[in-house]
């Protein structure tokens, strides 16, 4: 059996069907709960609608990239999964990093490598999975005192914490775009990055006048899409 009969199979919709409808049941849960504590506080009903609809509206700008990679996702893990992932706990960028991660530890070259097996996929759905609880797990056993010692040292100005969170993300980044950027035999991967790049910073100079800075809103969605369309540029005329 191929891969792809899995993963775009019944039983894979109806698991992820049911975990993406707790979500929902939560959505709704929470919202439901949001309008008795508002009510009871004394805001009247035009401030409630219309908190919600603001907050519909401006949702669907930040879920533009999670669109645009479920939609990337979908064609080499399947429709059902990156569904899941992304309606749950994922994000963008992680979800196509760790699928990377995963396939490349198994001997392939990336993600839309053709020699993908069912056993590879699994490992990919592991890696996906378990990649991210930590952070869950993490947030419900320690983000208290986390969060207590982050009071202290902002309370002490102590500039080694923004100074240290940052070289983390740098070094992040660098792991993550170094395999791409300096490997000159991947010209494709090359290209798309560095279009995508160029894409962002130009978005950023635009976002710096007030009359545009919405546009800072769209950057990551548009850019990823730019990326895209660069490496099918390049692969058709080479």
């Amino acid at each position: 059996m191929k891969y792809l009969e899995i993963a775009n199979s019944n039983i894979l919709f109806i698991l992820a069907g049911l975990t993406v409808l707790v979500v929902v049941l939560q959505s709704v849960l929470f919202i439901n709960k949001a309008m008795k504590r508002a009510k009871e506080m004394g805001i009247e009903k035009e401030v409630i609608k219309k908190t919600i609809t603001n907050s519909a509206i401006f949702s669907v700008i930040p879920s533009l990239p999670i669109i645009v990679m479920l939609l990337a996702l979908s064609i080499p893990l399947g429709r059902y999964f990156p569904w899941l992932r992304l309606s749950v706990v994922g994000s963008a960028v992680y979800e196509s990093m760790a699928a990377n991660v995963a396939v490349v530890a198994m001997g392939l070259k990336d993600i839309s490598d053709p020699n993908l097996t069912p056993t590879i996929f699994g490992v990919v759905m592991w890696v996906m999975t378990l990649g991210i609880i930590w952070g869950i797990l993490f947030n419900i056993f320690f983000m208290n005192k986390l969060d207590q010692y982050t009071k202290k040292a902002k309370a002490t100005k102590n500039e080694f914490i923004p100074i240290f969170s940052g070289a983390l993300f740098s070094g992040m980044l660098a792991v993550l775009s170094v395999p791409y950027v300096a490997n000159t035999k991947n010209i494709t991967g090359v290209v798309s990055f560095v279009a995508a790049g160029i894409a962002v910073l130009i978005f950023q100079k635009i976002g710096k006048n007030p009359k545009y800075k919405t546009i800072n809103e769209f950057s990551l969605p548009i850019a990823l899409i730019i990326g895209m369309a660069a490496a099918i540029i390049q692969v058709n005329l080479v």
